[in-house]
């Protein structure tokens, strides 16, 4: 969509599709793309929104993540192993792995809330929110809840749900919940069952505990042994085995080497199958070959006389 609709007017446009947490809000904001660009409308409602827009989400991830930032983040640490050879980047891997869960874990020690540090921040925030909102109980487990700018939402309880769906999505109650839960306090009722406090806190999905948390780190990645690497000695390694001395084929029963599989030649003629020993033509071909040396030598002193 960027290459083809760039611009931040599209980008608040695709934001407010995307972040819309129910389908009437969803559809009103792809309302008004479609009214602002045809094309872009188009482009958009062929993909499923189930895969990019929170409405549409099952609520089965407890997530309400739009952006891929965690495969991002780990993809940035791990660039370094991918030229590597299998067992190096694998050896890579399982060390940043070590070192990640030995910070993670050091992190856990300093905190010692019911939920997470992140949970934490962000539910400090919903708080805040809801103390500007007003609730009617409706005399069930369903609540209304009213804001200040004329919305007004129902919450249930009995099946942890609110009409707004981030309670249903991410599995933190959302402001209006947060809201009905200081009313309840507010007349004497149970906010939470006693053995767990009393506390808004227990109503977050357990992923946001902290003992859901440490439970999630108490498998680490153990070191291994490596052997020392031994430096390849030039030139193309052999394949056969040395044989020993006592086993070599080449000793004869004397001690000499023996010339077994060796073929023969004669130095006189050339010709392979004897030596010159066995040759039989052995002192001819001496003769011949010194007279041939010499006639050759007194035709060369005749030629350098006349020069």
């Amino acid at each position: 969509m960027k290459k083809k609709w760039n611009g931040k007017v599209y980008k608040n446009h695709l934001w407010t599709c995307a972040t819309a947490s129910t389908v009437p809000e969803f559809e009103r904001a792809m309302k008004n793309l479609k009214e602002f660009n045809k094309d872009c409308h188009k482009y958009l409602d062929d993909i499923p929104p189930r895969h990019w827009a929170r409405s549409h989400f099952t609520g089965r991830a407890v997530s309400d993540v739009l952006l891929n930032n965690m495969c991002e983040v780990l993809n940035r640490w791990l660039v370094d192993a991918r030229d590597k050879p299998i067992i190096t980047s694998l050896e890579y891997v399982r060390e940043y792995l070590m070192k990640r869960i030995v910070n993670v874990l050091g992190n856990i020690k300093k905190h010692n809330g019911i939920l997470t540090p992140y949970a934490t921040k962000q539910f400090e925030v919903i708080k805040k929110d809801a103390s500007k909102l007003t609730v009617l109980w409706s005399g069930s487990q369903q609540y209304q809840v009213n804001g200040l700018h004329g919305e007004q939402v129902v919450v249930d309880f009995g099946t942890r749900e609110c009409a707004c769906r981030r309670w249903e999505i991410t599995g933190i109650p959302c402001k209006h919940v947060v809201a009905c839960l200081y009313n309840l306090a507010a007349n004497d009722d149970q906010v939470s069952p006693p053995d767990q406090g009393g506390a808004p806190e227990h109503w977050l999905h357990p992923v946001y505990k902290m003992e859901t948390w440490r439970k999630t780190y108490t498998f680490t990645m153990k070191p291994v042994n490596v052997p020392p690497r031994i430096r390849a000695t030039a030139g193309r390694p052999k394949k056969n085995r040395k044989k020993g001395l006592e086993e070599s084929d080449n000793i004869s029963k004397d001690g000499r080497l023996s010339k077994k599989g060796v073929q023969m030649q004669s130095s006189y003629y050339r010709e392979f199958g004897h030596n010159n020993r066995g040759c039989t033509n052995g002192g001819t071909s001496k003769k011949r070959t010194s007279e041939a040396g010499g006639s050759g030598s007194a035709k060369k002193s005749k030629k350098d006389a006349r020069a």
